[in-house]
C-alpha cells in the first residue's frame, strides 16, 4: 500500500476542510438494498460562496497543550457534470499564514458513496482521496487512513448541514484505529449573503477591531473605541476604556484568535449592533482561561469612522 509523503500531510493538516490527505479506506458494508440511497445530489445544497472560518491544530496528537491557528476566507462551491462532481475554491489567511486550495469531489454511482480529493496550490500535487457518503439525516461522514510522521492514523471527516446558510466540517486523527479521535479541523461555512450583510466601512471596524484583540495592538484598540467606551463583562463588572485597555498593557495578558458564531448585525443610520456566539480563551496573570460567551457590540458612527461605544458579555452555560 502507498504511504503518503510527509509533504503532503503537511498539506492535508492545513486545508482538511475542502479535503484531507488520505488512502481511501475500505469501503463499508453495504446498508440492505432497501435502504440504500442515491446520494448523487447530496452537495446541492452547498453550490455557491461562502464566507469560512476555519481553526486548525498546528500540533495534533502530540499530547501537549493544543495550539490553535485560525483563518478566516472565502470558498466557491461549483456544480460540474450536472452535479455528479463538484469543486470547491478555498481561500482562508491568518496570522499564520494563508491557505489555498482545490478540492474536487466525485460520485461513484455505483458504489453511490462519494471521494473527496485535494491540492493544495503550493505544489498543484492531488492528495488521495478520503471516501464515505451522507446519511438519511444529511450528515456526511468519510473515512482514511494516513501517517503522523512514522505513525499510521485514522482520519475521519465529518460535513453537516447545520441550516440551509451554514455548513459545518470536522477533521479528526485517531492513532488507537478508531477508539479515540482528535478533532484538528473545524471549518464554518456561511453563505456570504449573511457574511457581507454590513456596508464596507463597518465590516472593515469589526475586522480591524478582531485584528487588534488578538494582536494586543493597543494604538489600535484605543482608535476603535470611544472615549467614554463600557465593557460589561461576564461576571458583572464593568470596564472604562483606561481599565479595558490597561488589561492589553499586561505583558502576559494574552487573547487566542476566535471565530464569531451566529453572527447578528443591526444597522440604523449612524448606530449598529454586531456580536454572536463565541469560544473565548485567554491567558491572565499565567492562568489560561476558558469562557462560552455571548458578545453584542453596540458601534456609533463618528465622523466618517465606526467606533465601538459599548461591549456586553454574556456567559453561556457550559
Amino acid at each position: 500500500m502507498p504511504m503518503v509523503s510527509a509533504r503532503l500531510l503537511v498539506l492535508a493538516l492545513l486545508v482538511g476542510g475542502a479535503g484531507v490527505s488520505a488512502i481511501a479506506h475500505s469501503a463499508p458494508v453495504a446498508p440492505p438494498a432497501q435502504i440504500i440511497r442515491d446520494g448523487q445530489r447530496d452537495f446541492d445544497f452547498e453550490i455557491g460562496t461562502w464566507a469560512t472560518e476555519v481553526r486548525v491544530l498546528r500540533n495534533p496528537l502530540s499530547g501537549k497543550p493544543p495550539v490553535w491557528a485560525e483563518y478566516r476566507g472565502t470558498s466557491l462551491v461549483r456544480s460540474l457534470m450536472e452535479g455528479r462532481a463538484n469543486s470547491v475554491e478555498l481561500s482562508v489567511a491568518g496570522p499564520a499564514g494563508k491557505i489555498e486550495g482545490i478540492s474536487l469531489r466525485l460520485y461513484d454511482p455505483g458504489a453511490r458513496r462519494w471521494s473527496l480529493n485535494f491540492a493544495s496550490l503550493r505544489d498543484g500535487a492531488m492528495t488521495p482521496p478520503v471516501v464515505g457518503g451522507f446519511g438519511a439525516d444529511g450528515r456526511g461522514v468519510f473515512y482514511g487512513v494516513d501517517k503522523l510522521g512514522e505513525r499510521p492514523i485514522r482520519v475521519r471527516f465529518v460535513i453537516t448541514q447545520v441550516s440551509a446558510d451554514e455548513a459545518r466540517f470536522e477533521q479528526a486523527f485517531s492513532a488507537d484505529d478508531g477508539a479515540t479521535w482528535e478533532v484538528n479541523w473545524i471549518a464554518v461555512d456561511r453563505r456570504a449573503k449573511s457574511a457581507v450583510a454590513l456596508a464596507a466601512d463597518l465590516a472593515q471596524a469589526v475586522e480591524a477591531h478582531n485584528r487588534a484583540t488578538v494582536a494586543k495592538d493597543i494604538a489600535a484598540l484605543s482608535d476603535l473605541v470611544t472615549d467614554d467606551y463600557l465593557l460589561v463583562n461576564s461576571d458583572a463588572t464593568m470596564q472604562d476604556k483606561r481599565s479595558y485597555l490597561a488589561d492589553f498593557e499586561m505583558p502576559d495578558f494574552r487573547i487566542e484568535p476566535f471565530t464569531i458564531e451566529q453572527p447578528t448585525y443591526r444597522v440604523d443610520d449612524d448606530a449598529a449592533v454586531t456580536g454572536g456566539l463565541l469560544t473565548l480563551r485567554w491567558t491572565q496573570r499565567g492562568r489560561p482561561e476558558s469562557r462560552r460567551l455571548r458578545i453584542g457590540h453596540v458601534w456609533v458612527r463618528q465622523g466618517d469612522r465606526w467606533r465601538i461605544a459599548y461591549t456586553q458579555l454574556t456567559r453561556l452555560p457550559d
